[in-house]
């Protein structure tokens, strides 16, 4: 399929500029530092939230090496889910995870538009859906907790 026009590299990297600094003047990216810093203002949401990473990381570790139904990852996934009840009792946590959960989906939406548009024209695939916001090893406050059925 022939193009009409041609862009140059530079042109499409300045749209690509221009596009993240409207994202980051966004309602979603204001949100997001706002509920950030609440959060980091809040030492026993911090610690917990601290606490979550370290165990998501080592439940990604446990589940790679023995798998989803061994014990140690059955423990260690019900520790998780317990530390995810702890946090969503502080409503600056549910504030934070809700801000990173609609950034994330505005960015997610942004890719699947490009995607799209490109579908006809290039080969393009859809990879697996990845976390935006920290690549989801529990720092990015849970935003793929969820979709992953934790």
């Amino acid at each position: 399929m022939a193009l009409a026009t041609h862009v140059d590299t530079d042109t499409i990297l300045a749209a690509a500029d221009e596009l993240a600094e409207m994202i980051r003047r966004s309602d979603e990216c204001r949100s997001y530092w706002s509920a950030r810093e609440k959060m980091e203002r809040n030492p026993r949401a911090q610690r917990l939230f601290d606490e979550l990473k370290k165990k998501t990381n080592g439940l990604w570790t446990l589940r790679d090496r023995l798998g989803e139904s061994h014990e140690k990852y059955l423990r260690m996934k019900q520790e998780t889910d317990d530390l995810w009840e702890r946090l969503y009792e502080i409503p600056v946590a549910l504030q934070y995870k809700a801000a990173q959960d609609e950034l994330n989906a505005l960015l997610q939406e942004v890719v699947e538009v490009i995607l799209a548009n490109l579908h006809g024209t290039l080969p393009v695939e859809r990879g697996p859906r990845m976390c935006g916001s920290g690549g989801c090893s529990g720092g990015c406050g849970g935003s793929c907790h969820a979709s992953a059925g934790a």
